[in-house]
């Protein structure tokens, strides 16, 4: 590594470049060490894309290094671009200089063409998941890790089985994708032991290339997370005009803009049956008003100009 660092100056160098554009945490660091050896001292611009709570004592090197870029953002001009809000409070607090005119939030984009509802696509998956029509599918998506909160789901979905009807409450099962969520994971051969019910209830298909189709299967999404910056499986299930709800982490609560269903690990089956017990035509009207949401905010055009803004203003 230390190596390669002449031959990247030598490489920047030749390029002139009048940006230094960096994402995460550390390009961004060598991208602000490299800038006085640089011809013309081009302008940085650090993409931040996550929060930043990690402990000294788990990864060393990269909490020295959010604290190291703490510092620099106030001894160097900087534009910094974070996906969510909540990670430019999150890193203020740790020491960032997150002012107006230094700091500015772009929130991802979703492809509210390929993220869509549709019945021929729903029909095909539940008859390869063996799903029939009248299931209530309630899905997730996420990988393995701490964060995702599926231990919280998990609990909530046991628990919601007395807090609607008999005959909602036969018809429900847990659809959740993502590396690693695999009912023979230990995790979560414990994590259905647990709960009580049937394994057939339980429906977990490991890591997908097709999320946008799974997602039209579902009657329901929850993102049960213990931590998120943006969260792009909420929008994007969102895009796909289903009714959701999600814990009040990172920007849930604003991309989902409903109280009704921002919820707590211990509020997260009360929230589920809430919505569940409301009409049919409630809940659709609910997964419309989703998908229009995202549809108007979370555009790749938005998102594109508000680059194209970054970028210009740096020039």
């Amino acid at each position: 590594m230390v190596l390669a660092v002449p031959n990247l100056i030598r490489e920047v160098r030749a390029a002139r470049p009048d940006i230094l554009s960096a994402w995460l945490y550390y390009p961004s660091l060598i991208a602000t060490l490299l800038k006085p050896f640089l011809p013309g001292k081009p302008n940085l611009i650090w993409h931040i894309r996550s929060l930043p709570f990690v402990r000294l004592q788990d990864r060393p090197a990269r909490w020295l290094t959010q604290r190291v870029l703490a510092l620099l953002s106030y001894l160097v001009s900087v534009r910094i671009v974070s996906n969510s809000d909540a990670s430019r409070r999150a890193h203020a607090a740790i020491g960032f200089r997150a002012t107006p005119d230094t700091w500015q939030v772009i929130p991802n984009a979703v492809d509210a063409a390929r993220y869509a509802p549709n019945a021929e696509t729903r029909r095909h998956i539940r008859q390869d998941l063996r799903l029939p029509e009248k299931t209530i599918v309630l899905g997730a998506v996420g990988r393995d890790v701490p964060e995702k909160g599926y231990p919280d789901l998990f609990q909530a979905f046991e628990k919601l089985q007395s807090l609607v009807p008999n005959d909602i409450a036969a018809r429900l099962q847990l659809l959740i994708a993502g590396r690693e969520v695999q009912a023979d994971n230990p995790t979560f051969a414990a994590l259905i032991a647990a709960s009580g019910l049937p394994p057939d209830r339980f429906h977990l298909l490991g890591a997908r290339g097709d999320i946008p189709e799974l997602l039209t299967a579902m009657d329901l999404f929850i993102m049960p997370s213990r931590s998120e910056s943006f969260p792009n499986a909420l929008a994007e299930a969102m895009a796909a005009g289903l009714p959701a709800i999600a814990t009040d982490v990172g920007d849930c609560r604003l991309v989902l803009d409903d109280d009704r269903f921002i919820a707590t690990a211990e509020t997260l089956a009360n929230a589920m049956a809430t919505l569940l017990t409301l009409s049919q035509e409630e809940q659709q009207a609910i997964g419309a008003r989703n998908r229009d949401r995202v549809k108007e905010r979370y555009t790749i055009e938005k998102m594109t100009r508000a680059f194209d803004e970054v970028f210009e203003r740096q020039s």
